[in-house]
């Protein structure tokens, strides 16, 4: 890495098409069986180094906190790892909602974690990155090579699912975020199958929103969820559900120009934010070409 060079790299949000919740453990996490399914919808983030010795945070959104943002705790655990301070500025242009169930704090650390091991030639695998990643909460270690995966545990046992073409989405975030440990404290625990086994068209029309166990309890609190799901189904969606712990509801279009279509319509919301993407099938971090 070029002292004063900048490196920019973008980092996935995530969709979960379901979630079981399948029992409350001792330790008063949940065990869950769900997807996660990487889609093209983009945070970018700017490392700089500095002779600062210190980390420094600026983004486009108010509040930013050194101290709780997931960006700068992977890179505190980085330095516990390899015994030596890193010092960076950091810029993070935030495109996927907070709050919103999509990850995009989750995949802005492991992003984090994967760019600078290769910057600074660590030579961690990418075992090693999962099982710091997952320090940094459940989604994290997807999010080291993120590619659509079933995963149980807490979310961080994950196998690779069978390909599959990649799916139009319109995604719409209803203008406020859901907290995780409020969609937690409500859940209903059904220790329910997964629906999805081939993820052809045939099967994702048969999603229903119950296949999120978060589903019916949030909707109670947050009726405009329903609305939401709807009017993405009024407007030619072959399914639609909720992503994670919300808030974010996805539509799953048959094709783009049906997906674009439902996205012009829905554009002049004066709350939601609309988002058509599409499923990647992987996502490796690459570097702008500048810094690379």
């Amino acid at each position: 890495m070029t002292p004063g060079q900048p490196c920019r790299f973008s980092t996935p949000a995530k969709i979960n098409l379901f979630l079981r919740i399948q029992r409350k453990r001792a330790d008063g996490y949940h065990d869950l069986l769900l997807d996660y399914i990487p889609v093209s919808l983009f945070d970018q983030i700017e490392l700089q180094p500095c002779n600062s010795n210190s980390l420094e945070l600026t983004g486009n959104l108010a509040g930013l906190s050194v101290d709780d943002n997931l960006i700068i705790k992977a890179i505190r655990l980085l330095e516990w790892e390899i015994g030596q301070p890193i010092s960076l500025r950091i810029h993070l242009q935030k495109n996927i909602p907070t709050g919103a169930g999509l990850g995009g704090g989750s995949g802005n650390a492991a992003g984090t974690l994967v760019v600078l091991n290769r910057l600074l030639h660590l030579s961690l695998s990418d075992h090693r990155l999962k099982q710091m990643a997952i320090q940094l909460g459940a989604d994290v270690p997807f999010f080291i090579s993120p590619q659509p995966s079933l995963a149980c545990g807490i979310g961080e046992q994950l196998t690779p699912l069978p390909d599959f073409d990649p799916l139009p989405l319109l995604l719409v975030y209803p203008g406020f975020p859901i907290s995780t440990a409020e969609a937690y404290r409500i859940c209903l625990i059904s220790g329910e199958n997964a629906p999805l086994h081939q993820y052809t068209m045939d099967e994702i029309c048969r999603l229903k929103p119950e296949m999120n166990d978060f589903w019916g309890p949030l909707t109670i609190h947050y009726p405009a969820l329903e609305k939401c799901r709807m009017t993405l189904m009024e407007n030619k969606a072959s399914a639609s559900g909720l992503s994670g712990s919300g808030s974010t509801i996805f539509g799953v279009f048959e094709t783009r120009e049906i997906r674009d279509r439902a996205a012009a319509s829905l554009k002049n919301h004066s709350s939601w934010q609309i988002f058509p993407c599409e499923t990647l099938a992987s996502y490796r971090y690459p570097l702008d070409k500048q810094s690379a």
